[in-house]
């Protein structure tokens, strides 16, 4: 799988938290066995299953992430983010990359 944009969030552990896998409700889901997610990076293109620290990728949806409880203090550029992952297609796998 080729991602084709990445959005990153300004740290939120209010907002993060609920994006964990073992969240309760579960508003993610681990990457099929063998997808790898290719990205560009410094070094050019790059394929992995795992994120930064060694964990196994995650993904959600829109129709996911229509269930997350957006806590009030959330800075505005999260809340573009969010705004943005919900206008997409609500079966839209949206892959979770923690650095």
């Amino acid at each position: 799988m080729l991602s084709t944009a990445t959005l990153r969030f300004d740290r939120d552990e209010k907002l993060f938290t609920q994006l964990s896998v073992d969240s309760k409700p579960v508003l993610v889901q681990p990457l099929p066995a063998g997808l790898k997610v290719g990205h560009h990076e410094d070094d050019g293109l790059r394929y992995d299953e795992v994120d930064r620290q060694g964990q196994p990728l995650t993904f959600t949806t829109p129709d996911a992430l229509r269930r997350l409880q957006v806590p009030g203090e959330t800075a505005p550029w999260n809340r573009a983010v969010l705004t943005f992952l919900l206008a997409l297609p609500p079966d839209t796998r949206i892959v979770l990359y923690w650095c």
